[in-house]
């Protein structure tokens, strides 16, 4: 077996040195979206266009904002389908730019659900979701079409395993391995060391690493 690899602490996005202005870059429909360090260790590309990013586990939500964090600050727009969930505060904690986001409460069925995606793909750069009971792989594959036609990035928050494996561009499974923040009994959860594996079907071959995220 090979060395387990250690966790390098997520610096804070809201006053990472790397930021820069989207608008600044001569190809805007190629580029890849920022992320933040040590989240470049899992996507070296960044967030590329046209792309579905699945997370799944017992972190897919925090790892799911920190990995657009970056992106908004950067100067992206961010849609949220929040089903209740994540909030803005939790956003905000987590360094999204609150004033380029907009939060959305999705349908419950299946179809609309899709078909809201859709729309808003038509308009923002990037889109979190969480897939809802019954998204069949034809209704995921139709947003996906969107999203690559429109050079989006598209997050999906798969808590229930309701995305097909090898149907997302990369997917990342998350496992916490230990939490921070409380000593002798005291204190509040401040960060936690989540490995994340790293596969789908944009994925060369599959890897681990292990971050250090906030909540």
């Amino acid at each position: 077996m090979g060395d387990t690899p250690q966790p390098r602490a997520l610096t804070d996005v809201r006053a990472d040195p790397r930021l820069h202005t989207l608008a600044a870059l001569p190809d805007l429909r190629s580029a890849a979206l920022p992320v933040g360090d040590p989240l470049s260790d899992v996507l070296p590309d960044g967030l590329v266009r046209g792309r579905t990013v699945s997370c799944s586990g017992d972190a897919a939500v925090s790892l799911a904002l920190h990995l657009v964090a970056v992106a908004t600050q950067a100067g992206s727009w961010l849609a949220l389908f929040d089903n209740g969930r994540v909030g803005l505060l939790a956003a905000h904690e987590r360094g999204i730019a609150l004033q380029r986001t907009v939060l959305v409460s999705p349908p419950c069925d299946p179809s609309s659900w899709s078909s809201a995606l859709a729309t808003a793909v038509d308009g923002f750069e990037v889109v979190v979701a969480f897939p809802p009971r019954g998204a069949s792989p034809a209704d995921l594959r139709r947003v996906q079409a969107r999203v690559q036609a429109r050079g989006a990035v598209l997050v999906l928050v798969d808590l229930r395993r309701r995305v097909p494996a090898g149907q997302a561009d990369v997917a990342l499974a998350t496992r916490t391995r230990a939490w921070h923040g409380i000593a002798d009994g005291a204190g509040h959860l401040e960060s936690r060391d989540v490995e994340v594996e790293v596969a789908g079907r944009r994925t060369a071959r599959p890897r681990r690493a292990v971050l250090r995220v906030a909540g």
